[in-house]
């Protein structure tokens, strides 16, 4: 007979909850690590290219990881823990050498398939071995019905992955630590895990195998005889159970586990040493002048809004973009937020106006005369007073050269700026002046203008003196600008804290004809009644088509009745700057019906490019302008420019 081998017994609850907690803890740390590269990224890309088909790519790994060959668990923790600690190297330089092809499209897809994809199939093939099951080394059987395999199936595996990304800026922790710090402490965790496993208790269940029954051999030849002369067979007796084979040496597996965990110091350090980020420390402690390029980094710090916030300057002619030399620029991201000349370009009609920074060192003028635009609203005409401005708002600070003007004309200037990073560069290095205490505020726009809109509603002292003469509305980044600060309602709660013959100063960068550029212009012509616009440049030509090209728009917007009109500008307006005097002296050139931008949306259809909170597209519209974004600020400065933060 043959032998008879019992069924294994059904998985304990404690192995079942063991694997179901291991594949869960799989899936959050294959989101962070998706969250943290993308982070990575966006200094180099921008989060638009970055983020345009991430998710696809989220898919098609998990897919690999769901049909891929089983793979042993322990090997594959070291796997993923070599990955996640070469990350800060690959994905920087993959994303270099991809973005120097000039391809905002393709180049964050071949870098996505390059360095994320085999951290992700490898971390999916984890969990598929967790809830499926080895032979060796998991409590359940294929076919074993307690088995959670339909748990985790491949569709939830990529939704977890896409989906948790959204929760880790809530975590105080991951929404300012490194993205460097955060890929070694997930590579030290895989690392851990391998080193530890020989040590952990089995929580198997062990088959029972019953023993084999001694079989019986045919009679012998051999025979006796019994009465009436038959012949009766003779067994021999029933033959030894084989021997077993012999077990592993315990000493070498001693030993080896005990290899492992003297190991584990060895990756801290290794990260810590040679595979320190390819990117220079944050924050920066003291400036970074290139090795082989006229470049220095005055600062570098993280940002939980834009990845990065650089101060750089250009110290020399460069290959290529001969114009751009002693510039000093602020970059948060993939975006150019301002610049102004720097050394032998500082030039002024009277220099006791030169501004300088906390060092000491002269700045020029800005290389955006976009901001000296904004600054027109001081010149607007304020009726039936006729009165000068006497306070000015700022959202969205940048380098902060209006709010330095207007504090320079004596303007109580209150500012709100959501990045710290951006008002921490603009206040060191582009001569911004200290405000009042009660005059900054770093947080989001929409909070602050819907409580402050509240506030003046429920007061009972007259308002007129806590409204704004001029607002600056100037949010632009990135190539893409934050929808929710473009709506009816957020214009809605603006005009309550602005005068009657107040004026708002929209700053607004991308295609006038383009779904967003149609928006944002009809939404803002809905909300006021009256409103100016004007293009980032020196003249209109009236035979060039601009309302196809990404331009740079200051649309001039008052809740009043009265028509906008601009005074004279004298002498006093210019603060000493040639380009303030060039931007106001030609100021009615400038000027462009942008209302062709209603007019090329349908009847039918124009409550649709009415943004509000509710469903605002404008976000999903944009993706295009910041692709066509990322391309203009690689013609700007060179790619080392982009490369070294």
């Amino acid at each position: 007979m043959a032998s008879r081998v019992r069924e294994p017994p059904k998985a304990s609850l404690a192995a079942i909850a063991a694997t179901r907690v291991t594949a869960i803890v799989v899936l959050l740390g294959l989101s962070l690590a998706t969250f943290a590269y993308r982070r990575a990224l966006e200094p180099l890309y921008g989060s638009a290219p970055t983020n345009l088909h991430l998710s696809k790519i989220v898919w098609a790994s998990c897919i690999l990881g769901s049909f891929a060959p089983s793979v042993p668990l322990s090997p594959a923790a070291l796997g993923l823990g070599l990955l996640l600690y070469a990350l800060p190297h690959s994905s920087y330089w993959f994303a270099v050498f991809t973005g120097r092809l000039g391809d905002p499209i393709w180049g964050p897809v071949a870098t996505h398939l390059g360095v994320l994809m085999p951290i992700l199939s490898l971390g999916v093939a984890v969990v598929k071995a967790l809830q499926v099951g080895a032979p060796v080394e998991l409590p359940y059987r294929k076919d074993d019905p307690s088995a959670p395999q339909s748990a985790m199936t491949l569709p939830v595996c990529a939704t977890a992955v896409n989906a948790l990304q959204g929760l880790w800026p809530a975590v105080p922790f991951i929404a300012t630590a490194p993205e460097s710090q955060i890929f070694v402490q997930l590579g030290t965790l895989c690392a851990f895990a391998w080193a530890i496993e020989p040590f952990l208790p089995t929580i198997r269940p062990k088959p029972l195998v019953q023993a084999p029954e001694p079989v019986a051999e045919p009679a012998s030849a051999t025979s006796t005889k019994g009465k009436k002369g038959k012949k009766i067979a003779t067994e021999k007796p029933a033959a030894s159970a084989p021997p077993q084979r012999p077990i592993a040496d315990a000493e070498t597996a001693s030993g080896s586990a005990r290899l492992r965990l003297a190991l584990i110091p060895l990756f801290p350090l290794l990260s810590s040493t040679i595979l320190q980020p390819s990117t220079l420390p944050k924050p920066l402690l003291e400036p970074y002048q290139h090795p082989s390029y006229p470049l220095r980094i005055l600062s570098s710090v993280s940002s939980p809004y834009s990845a990065v916030v650089v101060v750089g300057e250009s110290q020399g002619p460069t290959q290529g973009f001969g114009t751009m030399d002693h510039l000093r620029y602020l970059r948060a991201g993939h975006s150019l937020l301002g610049g102004v000349w720097v050394g032998p370009k500082v030039q002024a009609m009277d220099q006791s106006y030169v501004l300088k920074d906390e060092a000491g060192q002269p700045l020029g003028d800005t290389i955006y005369s976009a901001f000296i635009l904004q600054e027109a609203a001081r010149l607007i005409v304020k009726k039936p007073k006729n009165t000068d401005p006497e306070n000015a708002l700022m959202i969205g600070l940048g380098t902060g050269v209006a709010a330095t003007s207007f504090m320079r004309h004596s303007l109580d200037t209150t500012i709100v700026e959501i990045d710290e990073a951006v008002y921490d560069a603009a206040h060191r290095f582009f001569g911004l002046p200290t405000p009042a205490p009660d005059r900054l505020f770093i947080q989001d726009a929409r909070t602050w203008v819907r409580n402050r809109s509240l506030t003046l509603a429920e007061s009972t002292v007259d308002s007129g003196s806590a409204q704004f003469d001029i607002v600056v509305h100037d949010c632009f980044s990135g190539g893409t600008v934050p929808g929710h600060l473009y709506t009816q309602e957020f214009w809605r709660d603006l005009k309550a804290i602005v005068s009657p013959d107040g004026v708002v100063a929209v700053n607004f960068a991308g295609t006038l004809v383009s779904d967003s550029g149609k928006a944002v212009v009809h939404t803002l012509y809905e909300s006021f009644p009256q409103c100016r616009a004007f293009y980032d440049g020196d003249t209109v030509d009236p035979s060039h088509d601009i309302t196809s090209e990404f331009v740079n728009w200051v649309i001039f917007c008052t809740p009043s009745t009265e028509t906008i009109e601009f005074r004279r500008p004298v002498e006093s307006d210019y603060l000493g700057s040639y380009l303030r005097r060039h931007v106001f002296s030609k100021l009615p050139e400038r000027e462009f019906d942008v209302s062709v931008a209603i007019k090329a949306i349908p009847e039918d259809k124009r409550d649709r490019f009415l943004l509000k909170d509710a469903g605002n597209p404008l976000g999903e519209w944009q993706q295009k302008e910041a692709i066509g974004h990322w391309k203009i600020m690689r013609g700007v400065l060179p790619d080392v420019f982009w490369e070294t933060y």
